[in-house]
């Protein structure tokens, strides 16, 4: 990619693609915790 070796291609492309895996996952886990929270309090 434009001439950049592959190992920099790799750190370029996959550290932004692993944070948004990481960000959606969280997203997905943490869901419903507001409504566990409102359950918790009654």
């Amino acid at each position: 990619m434009f001439g950049l070796p592959t190992f920099t291609t790799v750190v370029i492309l996959g550290v932004p693609a692993l944070w948004v895996i990481y960000t959606a996952v969280f997203m997905w886990l943490s869901r419903g915790w507001k409504r566990e929270d409102v359950e918790d309090n009654r």
